[in-house]
């Protein structure tokens, strides 16, 4: 009678675990569970290193017009990269290549090229001119790098400095002007309304500082670090400034351009390729619209008059485009919108820089003279009142 009891008890844990026993756990089950919960939440694979991605184009376009095949271009550029994950990387695009992959699956499996280079590649392959969409490529992500280094160096040394005046400007609000403020109280001496306004200022920063602070450094993470928030930074700031807008815009008009032209020079169906130009653009407006322009297209409306009605393309592409389908020669007109686009965009990033650089003098200089006048004006005002006290 007592045996059936005993046996009971040892099975039950087997069948219903005591509270006690998942915190030990079972030896065996442990990684199954933690691969189970790897799977669920699979780690985001870091973007391609822009420097090494535009080499890689330029490299890879000189290796298949020489006949080599892409596994084996992806091979020999593989000894040129310094970290591992970007080797290993190129090893998965040319094993998935060699095992009979379509080379713009190979590169999306890998996530870690973005729907611009996947949709030129794909476009390259459907063209049978590969090497014409790699080096299509490296010009746009070269322009494209080249834009954000003028920005850098017009903006990182005018930061670096408001950076370094905010602490002064703390230091002057916190420390300084308090103890001047202390001095008039002592000689019983009122302040004049100007340096009673400056006062009030430093009271103002004594008391939101440190909240401020934390303020400007978590805009400043989110901008650097999360994708979504500098997209709609760039958004609101697109829609006040025209010519930001106009920038960003002829590098997408660009992006369309170069997929378009390249397919249709290699007698690729229109409907295809507007769908590659797409998806070049995924992830923006023109990506809906072009899939638009695409279903109008077939229902046998004209590519120039689809574009116009159906797309926030400029006038001057649309007209192009038309006077191109009229003359039967749209690829020379879409080789006349790229150097035209490329030109303007160039033109216009210059101006940019010119006076993002000049905003962030004016800036700095500003508040250098804010702090000067904040912090040794009352000092100087008090003067003759401290003369005055002392008579």
């Amino acid at each position: 009678m007592s045996a059936a009891p005993k046996s009971a008890t040892i099975n039950a844990p087997s069948l219903k675990s005591s509270p006690a026993q998942p915190k030990k756990g079972t030896p065996r089950l442990e990684p199954e569970d933690k691969a189970a919960a790897a799977d669920k939440k699979p780690k985001r694979a870091q973007p391609f290193p822009r420097k090494p991605l535009i080499l890689l184009c330029k490299s890879l376009a000189s290796m298949l017009t020489a006949q080599i095949p892409l596994p084996k271009a992806l091979e020999f550029y593989e000894g040129r990269l310094r970290y591992e994950a970007d080797k290993q990387t190129l090893r998965s695009v040319a094993a998935a290549v060699a095992r009979g992959d379509d080379n713009h699956k190979a590169f999306a499996g890998t996530g870690r090229f973005d729907s611009t280079f996947i949709g030129l590649v794909r476009a390259g392959t459907m063209a049978s001119n590969l090497p014409a969409a790699l080096q299509a490529l490296a010009r746009q992500m070269k322009t494209g790098a080249d834009f954000r280094a003028k920005i850098r160096k017009a903006v990182a040394g005018p930061l670096a400095i408001l950076a370094f005046l905010w602490c002064v400007l703390i230091y002057s609000q916190t420390v300084l002007v308090p103890n001047v403020e202390n001095l008039l109280k002592d000689i019983r001496q009122t302040p004049d309304g100007f340096t009673a306004v400056i006062f009030d200022f430093s009271h103002f920063i004594q008391a939101a500082w440190v909240p401020l602070t934390i303020f400007w450094i978590a805009l400043a993470l989110a901008f650097w670090r999360v994708l979504a928030f500098r997209q709609a930074m760039f958004k609101i700031l697109m829609s006040r400034w025209k010519l930001l807008g106009d920038i960003i815009m002829g590098f997408r008009q660009l992006t369309f351009i170069g997929t378009f032209e390249m397919m249709v020079s290699n007698n690729i169906p229109i409907a295809d390729a507007l769908e590659t130009g797409a998806r070049t653009l995924k992830d923006t407006p023109h990506e809906a619209e072009l899939l638009e322009v695409k279903r109008k297209h077939l229902l046998g409306i004209n590519l120039g008059e689809s574009i116009r009605k159906f797309t926030t393309f400029d006038a001057q592409l649309s007209h192009m485009i038309e006077v191109g389908e009229k003359a039967s020669n749209l690829s020379e007109q879409l080789i006349l919108l790229r150097d035209l686009y490329e030109e303007e965009t160039a033109t216009r990033i210059e101006l940019f820089t010119a006076i993002v650089g000049l905003l962030s003098k004016i800036l700095t200089v500003s508040v250098i003279g804010f702090i000067y006048i904040g912090t040794y004006l009352p000092i100087i005002l008090a003067g003759p009142k401290m003369m005055q006290s002392s008579m």
